[in-house]
């Protein structure tokens, strides 16, 4: 069990899912994607594909005006080029990375190329899970019948945690 699936364990506290990375309620109201991510990657490990690298956090970026975007809570999973789960030569040699915002939802990426996934911006983690394996194995752009696509079954909690948080760093959808 790598470190990362140690912390993913969650709890319950009333009534929204608590990720072992959130121990404070102020980490709890600055990153509340963190059980999402978890959750993610706990589906990714289910399948055995794991990561070379996850991040979630915060960018905060300026305009070229100098004036400051909404801040934008992500999480960020790599494979590196060469792993040994990406089976196209495309993906191979240029990995592959999914990534979700909150401000657009999840897509997957092998170089330059880019595909925007259709599915709902809180999708159940094994939805995510199988969408990455298919671009892992047969490149971003897979025909392969695809898991119908479903929320996450913390999705509710989570929807009410950004809205708190859009509303408090004053982000507009």
């Amino acid at each position: 069990m790598t470190a990362i699936e140690e912390q993913a364990a969650s709890v319950v506290q009333e009534g929204i899912p608590v990720s072992e990375l959130t121990v404070d309620d102020a980490t709890r109201a600055t990153q509340p994607h963190l059980p999402y991510a978890d959750a993610v990657h706990a589906a990714l490990a289910e399948i055995e594909l794991l990561p070379d690298l996850m991040e979630a956090g915060t960018r905060r970026e300026s305009a070229k005006s100098g004036q400051s975007l909404p801040p934008e809570l992500f999480a960020r999973l790599e494979w590196l080029e060469g792993h040994d789960d990406l089976a196209t030569l495309d993906v191979q040699v240029e990995g592959l990375v999914a990534e979700w915002s909150h401000l657009g939802g999840w897509a997957i990426r092998s170089g330059r190329d880019l595909v925007v996934l259709d599915v709902d911006d809180l999708a159940d983690p094994s939805t995510i899970a199988e969408a990455v394996m298919h671009a892992a194995l047969c490149g971003l752009r897979c025909s392969c019948d695809m898991l119908p696509p479903g929320r996450w079954e913390h999705a509710a909690y989570l929807e009410t945690a950004l809205a708190a948080y859009n509303e408090r760093e004053g982000v507009r959808q």
